[in-house]
């Protein structure tokens, strides 16, 4: 079984996505932090910097991910991490250079086939709740339930500033913060390679004024389980 939830930055797909699998006793697949990940180890260990990252090689993609150093593990009482090397690195992906490069590396045609890959292969294992901006459009287009979570931009916003303070200490205005999400939307909407769209006959459900109960609730509806 392969449930997807796809929606712009913000709109709370990834803590939806997280409950529905912890409630459904599915693996939870946080596809944000693949590429996360790899921004990690491109810098950390392969020398890379954000100007330098128009040069990735594949080589070097193919490092980060080789199964003997890379592995995504997830179970409801400790949640999703990554190991690299048989170290956790997952309180590292939190950082906002590794949001700024994963932002950049994202639209790596390499990357994408890398991170996809692995996508398929946690999948097929697994009944999975995977939540992205392509993954029931690009990656799992053939997925059992496919969900697209949106929000006002206001709502958003407003979501996006606790979530920037509470990660990283960051204060932002709510002016500030729907330029920055609405320059997002915006980039994510028009890039070339797997851009931000309503999946093919996936469910839109729009949570600005929905609790994170009431969303449950109607995406739970739909699955009928």
């Amino acid at each position: 079984m392969i449930i997807t939830l796809d929606g712009p930055v913000a709109s709370g797909k990834s803590t939806i996505a997280r409950i529905i699998a912890h409630r459904l006793g599915y693996y939870y697949l946080n596809s944000g932090l693949l590429y996360r990940a790899l921004s990690y180890v491109l810098i950390t260990f392969r020398g890379y910097t954000v100007e330098t990252l128009n040069e990735l090689k594949q080589k070097d993609i193919d490092y980060c991910f080789d199964a003997g150093r890379f592995s995504y593990r997830y179970d409801e009482e400790n949640n999703e991490h990554i190991f690299f090397n048989h170290v956790d690195i997952t309180s590292y992906l939190k950082d906002r250079i590794i949001d700024q490069v994963a932002s950049i590396i994202s639209v790596n045609m390499h990357v994408r086939h890398a991170v996809t890959a692995m996508q398929h292969a946690i999948a097929a294992d697994h009944n999975i709740v995977t939540d992205g901006r392509d993954v029931g459009s690009v990656v799992f287009p053939d997925a059992d339930y496919k969900f697209f979570i949106t929000a006002s931009v206001h709502v958003r916003a407003q979501r996006w500033c606790k979530d920037q303070q509470q990660k990283y200490g960051n204060v932002f205005s709510p002016e500030q913060a729907i330029t920055i999400i609405t320059d997002r939307d915006e980039r994510d909407k028009t890039r070339t390679i797997a851009p931000l769209i309503v999946p093919a006959e996936a469910i839109v459900i729009d949570t600005s004024d929905l609790s994170i109960e009431q969303t449950l609730e109607a995406l739970l509806q739909y699955l009928k389980m």
